[in-house]
């Protein structure tokens, strides 16, 4: 008798794995991929995290830790940690108005004026808009392709590909409808990748981003820890108090004042 119970539990628990790593189940339609995507959108608004940030780009490699507050449509602020947890650089954009304060230099060098997307990208170092940071940050890539949609299945992927001549974009799900990809290509090659990964099964948010531009040698990762999701931000928060006696930051000065001391 002991040995049937034993043998009929061990059938169950065989079964039980297979179960989880069998075949997904026959690919939801477009238009419920769609939805999903369109659910992200509506669904987060505010983010206010601690972040580890990797950054290779062109062979250099910069570590930060950084705090973001991100706010649809186009409010972000970044604050920017030295190796030793000293406040190094800010960075705040508020609709379109930018405001930089670098400290890594004595006097430190300040900015403030209306919003310039190449100092932006100079500081940040990416060639990315302060919108489009905000929605991969929340887990809302933007969606440039609205014509002809086609869903594929992968082993362990549903991917949603949306084809307009040259462009198109592929959105990877799991088994769970949550997005974990979002690919840009033009003429077959790729420029922009992001996965999101370490979904969180209480709130189904990621709170772990990889950013590829491979035209760009560009690579990014954020590791998100103390994280805060939709609760209301003073606007305050989104200025700074730049000092007096701050040397003007001009955006032609921009290219030596990026976040943290590159290495090979």
């Amino acid at each position: 008798m002991i040995r049937a119970c034993i043998l009929v539990f061990s059938l169950l628990l065989i079964a039980g794995c297979a179960g989880i790593g069998g075949p997904l189940p026959t690919a939801p339609a477009a238009a419920v991929l769609h939805e999903k995507l369109r659910d992200n959108g509506r669904r987060w608004q505010q983010l206010d995290t601690l972040a580890k940030v990797g950054l290779t780009r062109e062979g250099k490699f910069y570590s930060t830790q950084q705090f973001i507050l991100a706010e649809k449509p186009e409010r972000l602020r970044v604050d920017v940690l030295s190796l030793f947890g000293q406040l190094a650089l800010q960075l705040s954009v508020d609709q379109d108005r930018l405001q930089i304060l670098d400290k890594t230099s004595l006097p430190p060098r300040a900015y403030a004026g209306p919003l310039d997307d190449d100092l932006l990208s100079r500081i940040t170092r990416l060639p990315l808009s302060v919108s489009q940071l905000v929605r991969l940050l929340l887990y809302d890539p933007p969606v440039f392709v609205t014509a002809a949609a086609g869903v594929e299945q992968t082993a362990d992927r549903y991917l949603l590909r949306l084809v307009q001549g040259q462009q198109q974009q592929i959105f990877s799900f799991d088994s769970q409808l949550n997005l974990r990809r979002s690919e840009y290509l033009h003429g077959g090659q790729s420029l922009l990748q992001i996965d999101y990964d370490e979904i969180n099964p209480e709130d189904n948010f990621p709170r772990a981003l990889r950013v590829q531009m491979p035209a760009e040698k560009i690579r990014l990762t954020l590791s998100l820890s103390d994280l805060r999701l939709n609760q209301p931000v003073p606007a305050k928060r989104f200025r700074l108090t730049l000092p007096e006696g701050a040397v003007p930051l001009l955006p032609v000065d921009a290219a030596g004042a990026g976040v943290g001391k590159g290495r090979s």
